[in-house]
C-alpha cells in the first residue's frame, strides 16, 4: 500500500512539475539571485542583499528567532529552512519575481530554483500550508492553480498551520 501510494504521489508531483511552467513563462522582471548575498531566515523568507524576502503562495514552520518574538521553533520549522536551503544550494539557476510589498516592510517573491516555483516543491514536500485561498494568486495565477493542487497531496500535515501556531506562541 505504501508503494503504490508513494508511486501516486510521484506521478501526481512529475504532472505539477511539467505543468509549472519556468519562471520566464510568468509575467513580470525576472531577476537573478547570487548564492553569495543570500541568507536563509526559514523556510518561506530569506534576505537578499539586505532586502527581506518573503515567498507567495507558502506559509512554513516558524523557527526561533527572538528579534520577531519567536523564542523556540514551531515542530518542523528547522526541516522546512533546511529544505528551503537545499533546493538553493542545488540548483544551478535560482530566480525570483516580486509582487510588491506586504505590510511588514517584505518584498514579496515566488522564488525559481531552476525554473521551478520553491513555493510549489515546499507544498509538494508536505512542509508548508497553501496560503492562495487567502491571499489570492498574487499576479502567477499558473503557480497558485499548481499550489493549490500540490495541497491536496497532503490533506493532514503534521505539524500546527503557521499562523495558528504564531498567534499562541509570538511573545512581545
Amino acid at each position: 500500500m505504501r508503494f503504490i501510494r508513494a508511486f501516486i504521489i510521484s506521478f501526481l508531483v512529475a504532472g505539477l512539475f511539467f505543468s509549472a511552467g519556468s519562471a520566464s513563462d510568468q509575467t513580470g522582471d525576472e531577476k537573478r539571485i547570487s548564492r553569495f548575498f543570500l541568507e536563509i531566515v526559514d523556510g518561506d523568507t530569506i534576505i537578499y542583499k539586505g532586502t527581506r524576502m518573503r515567498f507567495l503562495g507558502v506559509d512554513t514552520p516558524e523557527t526561533k528567532n527572538p528579534d520577531t518574538g519567536f523564542y523556540r521553533d514551531q515542530p518542523y520549522g528547522r526541516k522546512a529552512k533546511e529544505f528551503t536551503g537545499m533546493e538553493i544550494r542545488k540548483a544551478r539557476k535560482v530566480t525570483y519575481m516580486s509582487d510588491g510589498y506586504d505590510i511588514y516592510g517584505r518584498l514579496l517573491v515566488h522564488v525559481f530554483v531552476d525554473g521551478y516555483p520553491l513555493s510549489l516543491k515546499i507544498v509538494i514536500a508536505g512542509l508548508g500550508y497553501e496560503t492562495v485561498t487567502v491571499y489570492g494568486d498574487g499576479g502567477f495565477p499558473e503557480i497558485a492553480i499548481n499550489i493549490l493542487k500540490a495541497s491536496k497531496l497532503h490533506p493532514d500535515l503534521p505539524f500546527e498551520n503557521p499562523y495558528l501556531w504564531r498567534r499562541k506562541n509570538r511573545v512581545r
